[in-house]
């Protein structure tokens, strides 16, 4: 029974494999080949006839997709339940199949909202920033590192603990992956990226157009009131056409 248990060895192969998950991408099944590469090291741990690793290999050969990083948490959850069916509870791989249809939604729709929309567009507006900012190639090159660990940081940092939190919870996952429990860390990087860009849209006008303070002010203010309208409406289309219009109006009167 002892030898059929995870160990934290199997966790860190599991953990090195996730990064190469996509590498196996089809049409077919999208990610679950790759998905199966990463519980190598569990099918090995875990099953020691061949008929009970074709089952195991059978079993996550089926359709499966989600976010690439945020996929780590239905590895974790397939590491615990595998590892139940080992023990002797066969019934388990059925709802194996379910909580991993169930997942795909979710840890999809999760992933794309934090990393796709904003940490990734966010890192790269800093990235810019600095590039534009520092001349020297050294610092150009500090500026591209800061940008690597800046995005990689929630990235690597989610990978483990998805890992970790879907063996600990196991069917009790949906408890972990509410979108509120991120929301915090996208508003840190939200803020942060509309920073930066504003502050790289103001250096761009303020080296290239010359454009005096009062100028500088209007197009800061500009951004303010964009990001009001859309908190509110939620609607970027309008919040652009809404801002345009406004500050047409303001150029026509006052200027």
């Amino acid at each position: 029974m002892q030898n059929n248990r995870i160990r934290k060895i199997d966790f860190f192969k599991v953990y090195l494999r996730s990064f190469f998950m996509q590498a196996v991408w089809n049409y077919r099944s999208l990610i679950s080949v790759g998905f199966e590469i990463c519980l190598i090291p569990i099918v090995k741990r875990l099953y020691p006839d061949l008929k009970s690793k074709r089952a195991f290999l059978l079993r996550h050969l089926k359709f499966f997709n989600s976010h690439p990083y945020m996929a780590s948490y239905a590895l974790g959850v397939s590491m615990k339940l595998e590892e139940e069916i080992a023990a002797g509870n066969p019934d388990i791989a059925n709802q194996l199949e379910e909580v991993k249809e169930l997942l795909t939604g979710p840890l999809g729709r999760k992933g794309d909202q934090l990393f796709w929309l904003t940490i990734k567009p966010f890192s790269l507006i800093f990235g810019v920033l600095g590039l534009f900012v520092f001349s020297t190639v050294g610092l150009k090159l500090a500026v591209l590192a800061a940008t690597f660990i800046i995005y990689n940081i929630p990235h690597f940092y989610l990978r483990y603990t998805g890992l970790v939190e879907g063996y600990e919870y196991g069917l009790d996952i949906y408890k972990r992956i509410n979108i509120k429990r991120f929301e915090n860390l996208r508003k840190i990087y939200l803020y942060f990226g509309v920073s930066a860009f504003f502050t790289f849209i103001l250096l761009v006008l303020w080296d290239y157009y010359k454009l005096d303070l009062i100028q500088l002010l209007l197009v800061l203010l500009a951004g303010l009131v964009a990001g009001i309208v859309y908190k509110f409406s939620r609607r970027f289309y309008f919040t652009v056409f809404f801002t345009l219009a406004f500050f047409i109006t303001v150029g026509l009167i006052f200027f």
